[in-house]
């Protein structure tokens, strides 16, 4: 199973918020924004027999002007991502729709949306995706692309993810809180279903 660490990959260029010149984040890396490619890479890598390379996730993000905000803009990449592999692609408000979608064996990029007024963000204190592969109904298993020691120990965030590198385990009323200030909250990918014998198309 692959894991990508965005925080690892400082050496390669991915520009976002474009719209904006002059912004920092013009000249960003995959450790800065490239949390959305990593859980695309991921998913991928998950769902079907084939691989995407972050540098190539960098190339159709710039093509198809993904990169025009702060990070990736998933509503554009993720619809490219799905008809490139073959994968079905849907989104959702409802962790129990993403978790419906993990039980039929696909993969949630979950939409963590930070710090809010008297909140804290448990899997980031600003934006950030996540990505989830299983759940037992109860508890969602997490890849988070910028795990880092001592990440879920801060005030606010101690005691409400179990982690068992790189896996991370928190509670559906936790993820609902943490996406309940972004639209959508959830990109469901999974794969196609099958034909029917005899079925053409």
């Amino acid at each position: 199973m692959k894991y990508l660490n965005q925080l690892e990959y400082p050496s390669i260029p991915y520009p976002t918020d474009i719209s904006h010149p002059g912004s920092p984040l013009n000249s960003g890396s995959v450790k800065e924004a490239g949390c959305g490619l990593c859980c695309l890479a991921m998913a991928v890598d998950r769902l079907t027999d084939q691989s995407v390379s972050l540098k190539k996730l960098v190339s159709l993000s710039v093509k198809h002007k993904a990169n025009l905000l702060p990070g990736t803009d998933m509503e554009i990449l993720g619809p490219v991502v799905a008809r490139q592999f073959h994968l079905e692609y849907s989104t959702t408000e409802s962790v129990r729709t993403a978790v419906r979608c993990l039980k039929r064996g696909g993969c949630v990029i979950a939409n963590v949306g930070g710090d809010r007024e008297g909140y804290t963000g448990v899997f980031a204190h600003e934006g950030h995706f996540i990505l989830l592969i299983a759940s037992d109904g109860d508890q969602i298993c997490v890849l988070d692309p910028a795990l880092r020691p001592g990440r879920y120990d801060e005030p606010g965030r101690r005691g409400k993810v179990l982690l068992d590198e790189p896996f991370a385990w928190c509670s559906l009323k936790l993820l609902t809180k943490e996406t309940d200030n972004r639209s959508p909250g959830f990109y469901l990918f999974y794969r196609k279903a099958p034909l029917a014998a005899g079925k053409v198309l």
